[in-house]
C-alpha cells in the first residue's frame, strides 16, 4: 500500500454496504477513507455518496475496478453477484473484502482464490466473527484449558427472514444456512480446529421455490465431539451459542457478532461497540469496523489472507455448506456464474 490510508472503494449501494461505511467512520480518519462507490444504478450510488460524503460515485462496476486511487474494494452485492464482481475486482489488480458467502458454490471460490494468488492482491471473505475481540477472548480461554476439551456447541440463530427476497429468492441465491448458517458452520470450525467427519441436517423447510428458510443440523468432529444448530428465518431466536467443555462452559450472545462473553457462574467480559453517526441495519454492524482493521493491517503487512480466516478455512465452510444443501435438496442450477 502506497499511503498512510488504506482507500476503499464500495461495490453496491446496499444495507450491509452502508452499515460497513458507518462502521468505517468510527475508526480515526488517518486510518481509511472512502473515495468511491458504484452499484449497478447509478441513481443509487449517487445518493450513498452524497449521503456519506463520498467523492466519486460510478454507474456499474467496470469504473471502480479502474480506479487507481482505490486501494480496496468491499463487495457487498447480492449473493449471485459476488463471483463476477470480486473476479473484476482481483483482474484489475484491487485487493478486495467480499461480504458472506463469497460464492454460491466450492469451485467458483477456488477460482477466485487462485486468481487472487496469481494476482499478488490480498483477498478475504469478510467472515467478521473471527475479528471480533470477543473471539481472540474464546481463542485465549480454549487454549488455556479454561473450560477442559470442547465436546458439544449448541446454538440456535434465527430471524424472520423468510419473506425477505435476498434470503427467499432461488434467483438471488437465497437460503438461510447461506445467510446466517454459515455462522454456525465457522463457530464449530474455529473451536474444534478441524471439518466435521459427518453432517446430519434435520428438520428442513423448503419454501415454494425450493430454497431452505429452516433447517436443523449436527455436524460430528469426531471422539463424541458435536456441534448442534437450529438455523430459522421463521422466527427471532436468542442467538446465543453455548460452549459446553469438561471442566465448565462458555457463553456467546449473539455468537456470531459478540460483545459480551462469559464463563457460566463469572461475571461476563465486555466489549462495547462506539457510537455512530447513523442508525444500523443490522446487529452489532458496528464490529465491522473490526474486519476494517484486519484488512488493513494485512496488506500493510504484504500478506495475501487474513490468519484470522484463511482461504483454505473459507473454502472448508463453503465446502460443508454444499454438503448441507445437496443433503437438503438446494441447487443454484442457472443460477451460478451470473454478471453484475
Amino acid at each position: 500500500m502506497q499511503s498512510q490510508v488504506l482507500n476503499w472503494g464500495i461495490a453496491a449501494a446496499g444495507r450491509i454496504t452502508q452499515d460497513f461505511v458507518t462502521a468505517l467512520s468510527t475508526i480515526p480518519n488517518s486510518r481509511h477513507a472512502v473515495l468511491a462507490v458504484a452499484d449497478v444504478e447509478g441513481s443509487r450510488a449517487q445518493e450513498f455518496a452524497q449521503r456519506n460524503q463520498i467523492p466519486r460515485h460510478f454507474d456499474g462496476f467496470e469504473a471502480l475496478s479502474l480506479d487507481k486511487e482505490v486501494d480496496v474494494v468491499y463487495v457487498g452485492t447480492l449473493n449471485p453477484f459476488h463471483y463476477a464482481v470480486v473476479r473484476l475486482m482481483l483482474t484489475r489488480g484491487k485487493h478486495v473484502l467480499c461480504e458472506t458467502p463469497l460464492c454460491l458454490g466450492l469451485e467458483q471460490a477456488q477460482e477466485l482464490y487462485k486468481l487472487a494468488e496469481q494476482r499478488g492482491v490480498f483477498f478475504m471473505e469478510g467472515m467478521w466473527s473471527r475479528c471480533f475481540p470477543s473471539y481472540e477472548r474464546l481463542r485465549e480461554l480454549l487454549l488455556s484449558d479454561a473450560i477442559g476439551e470442547v465436546k458439544l456447541v449448541k446454538l440456535q440463530h434465527g430471524f424472520r427472514l423468510a419473506n425477505v427476497e435476498r434470503v427467499a429468492s432461488r434467483a438471488l441465491g437465497g437460503s438461510i444456512t447461506l445467510d446466517i448458517g454459515i455462522y454456525a458452520l465457522q463457530l464449530g470450525q474455529f473451536i474444534f480446529g478441524s471439518s466435521p467427519v459427518k453432517i446430519i441436517p434435520s428438520g428442513t423447510q423448503l419454501n415454494a421455490e425450493r430454497v431452505d428458510v429452516q433447517t436443523e443440523f449436527i455436524l460430528d468432529y469426531g471422539d463424541n465431539r458435536r456441534l448442534i444448530a437450529l438455523i430459522t428465518g421463521l422466527e427471532n431466536l436468542e442467538n446465543d451459542a453455548i460452549i459446553v467443555g469438561t471442566k465448565g462452559e462458555i457463553k456467546l450472545p449473539n455468537y456470531w457478532c459478540p460483545t459480551q462473553l462469559s464463563l457460566v457462574n463469572h461475571a461476563p467480559e465486555s466489549w462495547p461497540l462506539p457510537r455512530a453517526k447513523f442508525d444500523f441495519h443490522y446487529t452489532n454492524s458496528c464490529g465491522l469496523r473490526y474486519e476494517a482493521e484486519e484488512v488493513r493491517r494485512c496488506i500493510e503487512k504484504r500478506l495475501l489472507e487474513s490468519p484470522k480466516y484463511t482461504h483454505a478455512a473459507s473454502l472448508e465452510v463453503i465446502a460443508i455448506t454444499d454438503q448441507i444443501r445437496s443433503q437438503i435438496g438446494v441447487n443454484y442450477d442457472n443460477v451460478l456464474g451470473r454478471d453484475a
